[in-house]
């Protein structure tokens, strides 16, 4: 759903709602595109920002907590799956992907990028990956 600011604020107006139900993971705005991850309609989602037409939807990895960094997309899924993924509005583009198999019980840790170095924590485990 995206709201409108109305009246120095002291409304609202919705431009558009598409019933995408994020739960796990945010969304990333690139450009004039949002890349996130449906819930309950399970998918992951690249739609326009403007309209809020949905361009794709795959289900592959989702639901997936999203980041960006370095003009990429990384992808943690609730099933185990690191995916890196090139931001396109037209298709998918799964770029690599592994499974995390260090750790424990679910896979809903948010990923983190610092100074090069993707963290993945997998309950009783923390790995990192030199991505720079």
């Amino acid at each position: 759903m995206l709201l409108r600011l109305k009246d120095g604020g002291k409304s609202v107006e919705q431009v558009w709602n598409n019933n995408v139900d994020n739960q796990i993971g945010g969304a990333v705005k690139i450009g004039d595109y949002v890349y996130t991850s449906g819930h309950n309609n399970r998918g992951f989602y690249c739609i326009d920002w403007n309209t809020g037409e949905i361009m794709y939807r795959v289900t592959q990895i989702s639901p997936c907590a999203i980041i960006a960094a370095d003009g990429m997309l990384y992808v943690y899924s609730g099933r185990g799956e690191m995916a890196l993924v090139k931001p396109n509005p037209n298709q998918f583009e799964l770029v690599s992907s592994f499974n995390v198999t260090l750790g424990t019980n679910q896979h809903w840790a948010h990923p983190v990028i610092h100074d090069g170095v993707l963290y993945l924590r997998h309950g009783d485990a923390l790995m990192a990956y030199k991505i720079k």
